[in-house]
């Protein structure tokens, strides 16, 4: 089989974890198969950059030289305990020492002259994937294996210039990524390949946003056309509901990539909705997969999965934390573009919009919004409307989660909904908002985020999801 295998920055988290990580990718390629591996960075990095971007920006010299130390430190001991040969460790030592004084004279640079640009924030921002790819390599030929380790640009993955959230230009893209990996893969070299990063056609860095790393690997997978894209997590795969709320809570072992979307939208973390799209797009079965067991299946997501008989519901899912805007007026009665604007306000702020509902007299839209950029939101929404004479009020609640009902098999069942709601009126819990979208591949609604355990335990146990 070709495979492209991902693995997140939990599953590198430390050297015993990088050792592991070559350990299931030396038992698939001694078998015979041909994997190409996406790594994310070490844990917590990421984050770990963009307080020193953000510390460099105000100047904060002592603050950045400190975190750059520390990173190369935490690198330096992740190679000492996961290589044994003493020629390949100095060699990756060497490197990983190279990088982190690389990153320490940028941080520097910035500190300088006290400004961030989305451009030099991306380039820092992608120091933790290269550090771990030619990591994990190095890990891949102390077991015994052809690895070489690669930027996603240097792979050929190219993207547009949206520092942040960069798109990648797929034709141009496949085209390249598959000229560079497929020789490289019939000569049996495994090739490492850092996520969440690419570059412009210029060659300057980008960055594909959160869950960049999934998107890499769909990218990765659809150039060189392979079996499967295998997503290792630290999970046994997709479950009916998170298993922490929720104790009877099952594996699904398959799952189409239209619910699986669903759900990576409405909080279930396991692969990141652009990656879904890709792989679906390029029809691409993904699978995931846990590292605490190999062996194990995991769970598919295919292109259409088969719904049993009964089967009404896959899953139910939960954001906690969010903040419900509503945008009121008895003059939007009529307003067609204001809707339009409302969302326009949103997008020029970087707010992200988790859902949408508008009262059937048009006289109010509410909007639910992560709970970091409720009052945000609020405050732009206040600014650019109640000086019209269609918005009288811009309100905000707090306290607030969105509960999603998820499965293909509701598609033309009739009573799901109603079935969803006479649960909640059984529970005592009040529905702030409703949404429900034309696929009729989910039902969300909102509610006080003290109810939500109660809220998702109740759905499981009707829609006897636990079995």
């Amino acid at each position: 089989m070709r495979l492209v295998m991902k693995f997140g920055g939990v599953s590198v988290a430390d050297g015993a974890k990088f050792r592991k990580v070559g350990s299931i990718v030396q038992r698939y390629v001694s078998r015979g198969d041909q994997v190409a591996v996406v790594t994310s960075a070490m844990h917590s990095v990421t984050n770990t950059l963009t307080d020193a971007a953000t510390q460099a920006s105000r100047k904060k010299r002592d603050y950045v030289k400190k975190a750059a130390d520390d990173l190369a430190e935490r690198h330096r001991k992740a190679a000492e305990d996961s290589i044994e040969d003493k020629e390949i460790r100095a060699r990756t030592l060497e490197s990983l020492s190279a990088t982190c004084e690389d990153l320490k004279n940028v941080l520097l640079g910035i500190a300088h002259i006290g400004e961030l640009t989305p451009r030099s924030r991306d380039y820092v921002l992608g120091f933790g994937e290269r550090l771990s790819a030619p990591l994990l390599a190095s890990v891949l030929e102390d077991l015994g294996l052809k690895a070489r380790a690669f930027t996603g640009g240097e792979v050929g993955i190219v993207t547009d210039d949206d520092y942040g959230s960069a798109q990648p230009l797929m034709n141009v893209t496949t085209l390249q990524v598959r000229q560079a990996l497929e020789p490289l893969m019939e000569d049996g070299v495994t090739p490492v390949i850092s996520g969440f990063i690419a570059q412009t056609q210029e060659g300057i860095q980008t960055t594909m946003g959160r869950g960049g790393s999934d998107f890499t690997a769909s990218i990765v997978g659809a150039s060189i056309r392979c079996d499967e894209v295998w997503v290792w997590k630290d999970v046994d795969g997709l479950m009916t509901a998170n298993p922490k709320l929720v104790k009877n809570a099952k594996f699904i072992d398959s799952i189409s990539f239209a619910e699986a979307m669903e759900l990576a939208h409405f909080g279930a973390e396991v692969i990141h909705p652009k990656a879904l799209e890709c792989a679906a797009r390029y029809q691409l079965p993904f699978r995931v997969k846990s590292i605490a067991d190999p062996d194990r299946q995991g769970s598919s997501i295919v292109s259409e999965a088969k719904v049993k008989d009964g089967d009404v519901v896959k899953a139910i899912t939960n954001i906690n934390d969010v903040d419900l805007i509503t945008v009121s007026g008895a003059s939007m009665v009529g307003t067609p573009r204001l809707p339009a604007k409302v969302l326009q306000i949103l997008t020029d702020e970087a707010i992200d919009v988790l859902m949408i509902s508008q009262s059937s007299s048009e006289e109010s839209i509410t909007l639910a919004i992560p709970k970091e950029g409720g009052s945000k939101a609020q405050n732009a929404l206040e600014l650019s409307l109640l000086g019209s004479k269609q918005v009288r009020e811009v309100s905000m609640e707090a306290g607030l989660s969105i509960v999603a009902v998820v499965g293909a098999g509701m598609r033309g069942t009739p009573g799901v909904a109603a079935r969803v709601f006479t649960t909640m009126a059984r529970e005592g819990i009040n529905i702030r908002a409703i949404a429900q979208g034309s696929s009729e591949l989910n039902i969300s609604f909102i509610i006080k985020r003290k109810d939500t355990e109660r809220a998702v335990q109740a759905l499981h146990d009707d829609f006897k999801l636990g079995g």
